[in-house]
């Protein structure tokens, strides 16, 4: 029976010491890991919210990139880090889909990371190149059904979302299209301008320079509101697509034990941050939108993330690797 009760009153002590470090969290840096080389979109969009988030925190927040296999590396590494508010994901997209495409994925999204705020998004837009006859979405839609697999649409890989967006499109259009899959999204481009590639969907930030300078033309844009940079351009969803939105998005994600108070404040940090007077500026000139959603927005989006790309994929039949 002693031995029990000590059993118990050591649990106890235990417990009660990790509430008590909880409580003071953080006691030192914060780590966000951004799963992609150093220097792109990825990493900006963590560098949005650093300083800002550290002085609520009142500690040290540091970036470490962690890339490879598309994000897939940096996020297995955060997903089985300690669940103690230290190690953190920049996560988007990318999260999901890249665990999706994996035969025997080594971390679940819907169970080992949960998602503390949204904090920055940009849609998707349909781009034709040069060599492409159809002026619209519709008349592209009848070229392609009178011509099963005659037009083709690039990527930047494939499993990006950049790829997964023509997949949609295609399933929601019921249209059969060649998909040509890059190793990165500057070949594309060179390909979408050269002509060897019909159409692709790409991020309308890094779009927007090629057709503000009318080397390629935005037919639609994957949004549920016309953007304020293509007031003009209208949505898949006004041409009668329905479902077909694809907003790239960034948001700080933590490994899914993590305590709940620990969540709070980190969510509060990345609050403060959001709410600071110059973030939609600096945001708007990354070509990307303030989009702050907190914990419990974030968790809906998040799951509604999931289940959309794995079923994209399935439907699309992506083999896994």
């Amino acid at each position: 029976m002693s031995g029990t009760l000590s059993r118990m009153a050591m649990l106890a002590i235990a417990a009660l010491s990790a509430s008590a470090a909880f409580a003071q969290y953080p006691t030192k840096p914060v780590r966000i890991i951004s799963p992609a080389p150093p220097g792109g979109g990825t990493e900006l969009a963590a560098r949005l919210v650093q300083a800002a988030m550290g002085e609520s925190l009142k500690q040290p927040v540091i970036i470490e990139a962690r890339g490879g296999a598309g994000g897939y590396i940096g996020s297995d590494y955060v997903a089985k880090s300690p669940p103690d508010g230290y190690t953190l994901l920049l996560g988007g997209a990318f999260t999901t889909i890249t665990a999706t495409l994996q035969k025997n994925p080594a971390y679940n999204p819907r169970k080992d990371l949960v998602p503390i705020a949204i904090i920055v998004s940009v849609p998707n837009i349909l781009v034709a190149g040069p060599n492409l006859k159809a002026n619209s979405v519709a008349e592209l839609i009848a070229y392609a059904k009178a011509n099963p697999g005659k037009l083709n649409i690039g990527s930047n890989g494939v499993g990006t979302t950049l790829h997964l967006s023509g997949e949609l499109f295609k399933l929601r259009t019921g249209t059969d299209m060649l998909h040509i899959a890059y190793k990165g999204w500057a070949d594309c481009v060179t390909g979408l301008l050269g002509g060897q590639v019909d159409l692709m969907f790409d991020n309308l930030s890094t779009a927007l320079p090629n057709v503000t300078a009318r080397k390629t033309r935005a037919l639609a844009v994957a949004a549920f509101a016309r953007h304020r940079s293509l007031p003009d351009v209208p949505t898949l969803g006004e041409l009668g697509i329905k479902n077909a939105e694809v907003i790239s998005w960034f948001g700080i994600m933590a490994p899914a034990a993590t305590p709940p108070a620990v969540i709070e404040t980190l969510g509060r940090s990345l609050k403060y941050a959001a709410d600071q007077p110059d973030f939609p500026r600096q945001v708007q000139k990354t070509g990307m939108d303030p989009t702050f959603q907190g914990p419990a927005e974030a968790g809906k989006f998040w799951a509604a993330e999931v289940d959309k790309w794995e079923s994209v994929i399935k439907a699309a039949g992506i083999v896994g690797q």
